[in-house]
């Protein structure tokens, strides 16, 4: 008998039935407590409250992984194979505790173990797709891809469905340098799926990921099967869409509109191939390939999702534009008018609140923006977090008009209606921003301590930098006049009004040349400087950040936008890696070391 399991068990389901309170705090105050310690790497800490949590409420998945995850990080690994293994009982159907076990006696060093667990997991499988699914992603969180793959196959073996977990195979298996049985695969699965052709293409391109000899590969397959079915619609479909990558992208363009027109398909291939080139950023060929299907009229399927796309590219073009094009922003807004009038249901969109933003922050028409929000706001069966979002926008825009009082009612109206949901804490930081716009520093900073504790990322990112900007600049005489001002700077530049911004910032720099701020000053003209699309003006702010304060909170964030500077509007892939390194070197504990790893990762190829 496994003692250590027993008495883990005995202990946790006898706490639950007494219900003890573990806890002096409400469990949702511990909650965020403990969420603030994970955020901050303080697992040592976080693990006592980590663990009278879980004992509070075992069944909740939530608790089990946050203290399971701790104790790894610490090195428990005995206590963490026991509440596996205790979790296990209460939950027989969930598989991914097996993993979590197994992975614990990885990390304590017993391989034997370890591959015991995961083989048992194999054999538990039941036939159901969920089931199998949570075990695959199990694997994958571990980074195990050899038992990721060995799971889906034995499903597909347990199911006798040859297909299923097709396109994630593939992936696999050309991970595993078997590309040609991934081609194999593929071209199988769109034989017997030919509905998931989409699904098969993102698999192809995240395969060939611009290697010629993978696209060579495909090419050989299809030319093969084109050979063998030449009428085959499948196969020029994707034949045509493999070749999309090459060559001139406006005679792609052409030998779409030709395959569509072909095959009757009324722009629905057009419109595809138009998405394809929205998510590779290729904007304007996107736009042509959406404005066929929009002169195709209602007579193409496609025609209401094309007229969709080209308000979306559009809005990104002119707020990548400066300064706005006035003659864009009025097109836009008569295409938006008559887009929602003559299909009503998109009132419940998020198109609206990009309608009424460009009244308000393009066209300097906050009132009318307000009257639009509010006359929307009374329309019948509008979707509860659409409302939510509508009052965060009225908020912003009774800023702009000056009307801070109402601002701060309407973000109360969205925290109070979404408690415990994203926008609630989204309104929460706002009005603590306001809070901070207005120079009550001290009930921003009583807003801001929660927010550190946040589920959501980058709200806790902003809520920390804000909170660490107030601490650093609070003197102790509580003369808050220079933080006053770099307010009232950063109010202007939520205004859009950068020159006004960029005018006090220079003017906070030169009569106070040895204040904290001087950063943080740095950043938000950065900031301008890119709004404006000046990016080596950009650049110039950035390295002064680098060079002069490098140990304080912006390094990794003037280190950052520097790298996507040079890799976006530069186009130096040879000082974008430099950037990323950096960051990856210097700050291994950055928020961006993820997404540096990726970017990095991905130039090596491409940097000379």
């Amino acid at each position: 008998m496994n003692w250590t399991y027993w008495k883990y068990g005995l202990i946790a389901a006898a706490m639950w039935l007494l219900s003890v309170p573990a806890m002096a705090q409400s469990t949702l105050e511990a909650e965020r407590n403990a969420q603030m310690m994970l955020n901050n790497k303080e697992y040592d800490k976080a693990l006592p409250l980590l663990k009278e949590l879980y004992v509070s409420a075992p069944f909740d998945k939530r608790f089990y992984d946050n203290y399971l995850s701790a104790l790894l990080q610490t090195k428990n690994y005995d206590t963490a194979i026991a509440l596996g293994q205790y979790m296990s009982r209460i939950r027989r159907e969930d598989l991914s505790i097996m993993v979590d076990i197994g992975n614990a006696f990885e990390l304590k060093g017993d391989a034997k173990s370890a591959r015991q667990y995961y083989d048992q997991s194999l054999t538990m499988l039941n036939g159901n797709e969920f089931q199998a699914t949570g075990l695959v992603g199990a694997f994958r969180f571990y980074k195990n891809a050899d038992y990721e793959l060995k799971t889906m196959e034995a499903f597909r073996d347990k199911v006798r469905n040859p297909y299923i977990f097709s396109y994630e195979l593939a992936l696999l298996y050309d991970q595993k340098g078997e590309t040609d049985k991934a081609v194999t695969l593929l071209l199988e699965s769109i034989a017997a799926q030919p509905f998931s052709i989409e699904n098969a293409k993102n698999s192809i391109d995240r395969i060939i990921q611009g290697n010629p000899k993978k696209v060579k590969k495909f090419e050989t397959a299809l030319s093969k099967k084109l050979n063998q079915e030449s009428n085959n619609y499948l196969w020029k479909e994707l034949y045509a869409w493999l070749q999309s990558g090459k060559g001139d992208k406006s005679e792609q363009l052409k030998e779409m509109i030709q395959l569509d027109e072909g095959q009757q398909r009324q722009g629905g291939l057009v419109m595809n191939w138009a998405k394809e080139q929205y998510q590779k950023e290729e904007h304007e060929l996107a736009l042509q390939g959406v404005r066929y299907v929009i002169q195709l009229s209602k007579i193409s399927p496609s025609y209401m999702q094309a007229r969709q796309l080209y308000l979306i590219i559009m809005q990104e073009k002119l707020e990548h534009s400066y300064p706005i094009n006035m003659a864009m922003l009025q097109q836009l807004q008569q295409d938006y008018s008559s887009f929602i009038q003559e299909y009503p249901q998109y009132r419940n969109n998020d198109l609206v609140l990009d309608y009424t933003g460009n009244m308000a922050l393009y066209e300097h028409q906050p009132e009318i923006a307000i009257d639009t929000l509010e006359h929307m706001l009374e329309q019948p069966y509008l979707a509860p977090d659409l409302q939510g979002k509508m009052k965060l926008a009225l908020g912003d825009y009774n800023i702009l008009t000056g009307k801070i009082w109402d601002a701060a009612l309407l973000y109360a109206q969205v925290d109070k209606t979404f408690k415990e949901d994203y926008l609630g804490e989204e309104a929460r930081f706002r009005n603590a921003k306001l809070s901070y716009y207005r120079g009550d520093f001290d009930y921003a900073q009583g807003q801001l301590s929660v927010l550190k504790a946040s589920t959501s990322e980058l709200i806790a990112n902003d809520a920390l930098y804000l909170s660490v900007l107030i601490t650093e600049n609070t003197p102790e005489d509580k003369d808050f006049t220079v933080l006053k001002r770099f307010a009232k700077a950063d109010l202007l530049l939520f205004q859009h009004k950068y020159d006004e911004a960029d005018g006090l910032l220079d003017s906070i720099a030169k009569a106070y040349p040895d204040n904290d701020l001087q950063d943080d000053i740095a950043m938000q003209r950065a900031k301008i400087a890119m709004k404006k699309q000046d990016y080596y003006k950009a650049i110039d702010y950035l390295r002064i950040i680098q060079d002069k304060y490098s140990d304080d909170v912006l390094g990794d964030d003037a280190t950052m936008k520097l790298a996507e500077i040079f890799e976006e509007q530069i186009k130096d892939k040879g000082k974008a890696r430099e950037q990323y390194e950096h960051l990856i070197t210097t700050y291994p504990g950055s928020t961006y070391i993820q997404q540096a790893r990726t970017r990095y990762d991905a130039l090596k190829g491409d940097t000379p």
